[in-house]
This record gives structure tokens, sequence and C-alpha cells, in this order.
């Protein structure tokens, strides 16, 4: 089965839900999340030299990700998985479904309204890149706006980068000193990698834009 909202297939997404089981292998490790829509095969790629955290059964945890295909099977191939502390927490994911629930309805009505009957179908690029994805709809473009140009600014050198390792955090600062402080930098790659725009690669301090190529 795919993943849909609304009617609309979606590519990345960030799920909330509770460790059913865990298996760890030499290079990735398997976990299987029941959530209120269902139980999702979440695979967590282990980079070589780092601690990764690992959640046992029965914990929640939250998962950003993009839905990845083997064979005729869906699963999540997991850039995050996160504990979830509090209620609060999953209490403000909940909200935020609803709200992408409503913001693509709205979407679908005004697309169908301006060019008639359609197939119901939206890019991910429409749909803010996820399920639980905050704030304006995310473009596949370079010209992304996320509301704040300093976001701004860090996601495009990033999404622009053709190193296949993705570009470095000194790299990031050392054209954005004049701009903003290593600490506002670190918050924004922060920010950006929660929300599931980028994901480290080779370590935790070199990043690629999740929509990139």
């Amino acid at each position: 089965e795919g993943f849909a909202v609304e009617g609309s297939e979606v590519g990345m997404v960030v799920v909330v839900g509770r460790v059913v089981s865990m298996e760890k292998a030499a290079t990735k490790s398997t976990y299987h999340i029941q959530d209120d829509s269902g139980e999702l095969e979440v695979i967590q790629w282990l980079e070589e030299g780092t601690n990764q955290p690992e959640f046992s059964e029965g914990s929640p945890v939250k998962v950003i990700g993009s839905i990845r295909t083997q064979g005729e099977k869906k699963h999540i191939m997991a850039f995050k998985i996160s504990p979830v502390p509090t209620q609060e927490e999953y209490d403000a994911h909940m909200l935020e479904i609803v709200y992408t629930h409503l913001k693509l309805r709205q979407l679908q009505q005004k697309i169908n309204g301006q060019i008639g009957a359609t197939d119901g179908s939206l890019s991910n690029s429409m749909m803010g890149g996820g399920l639980g994805v905050q704030g304006a709809p995310v473009s596949n473009s370079a010209g992304q706006s996320f509301g704040n140009k300093n976001y701004d600014q860090v996601y495009s050198m990033i999404r622009q980068s053709m190193d296949e390792t993705g570009l470095d955090r000194d790299s990031i600062f050392n054209q954005l000193r004049m701009k903003m402080s290593k600490v506002e930098m670190d918050n924004r790659l922060d920010f950006l990698s929660s929300e599931g725009h980028i994901y480290s690669t080779i370590d935790e301090d070199h990043f690629k834009t999740t929509d990139g190529d």
C-alpha cells in the first residue's frame, strides 16, 4: 500500500509512534513502529564510528524519513529517530497532522477550482514535505523560502553543493560568518534537520537536502 494524505502520495513523512520491535545488524537497525494508522517498518542505516541511540520496545519515538520501496514492500528510511519525552510533544504532532490535512484539502480545492477536475495527485513539493512539517509549503526549487532569510541562506547553500558527501558545517559558517554567529548557524541547521529538510551524511557535520537529486 502507498502512503497518502487526502488522496495525495507523500514522499517524506514525520511519524510519531511506539517501538513494537527492533532488530540490529552490522550496518542498519530495523524498527517496527506502531502509530494510530497502523504498523510501519523503519530502517536506519548506521554511520561508522558513531553511536546512534537505540530505542527499546515500547519506547515512544519520532521518525523523520522518506518513503522507499524494496520489491513490492514500502518502508521508511529514517534520517533521524528521536525520543518523544512528553505527552505534550505527542499532542503537538497530532495537531500538526490535523493542520496538514486541512491545508492539503484547501490546496486540492483551490487547484480543482482553477484547472477543473484532476486526478487528485499532488507533488511532494506542494505538500510541505511531510505529514508533520509546519509553515509554508516546501518547494523543490532553489528558490525555497521558510519565511526567514537566515534559514533560506543555509538551506540554499546546502542544496547547491554538488559534493556527494554534502556540505560541511565549517564551509557553511565560513560563507555566512558575516551574516550570523556560529550558534545561530547551528540553530538553523538543527531546525532544518529536525523538520526533515536536510540530513547528515558521513558524519554529524556534513549535510545534504532531502529533496536533492
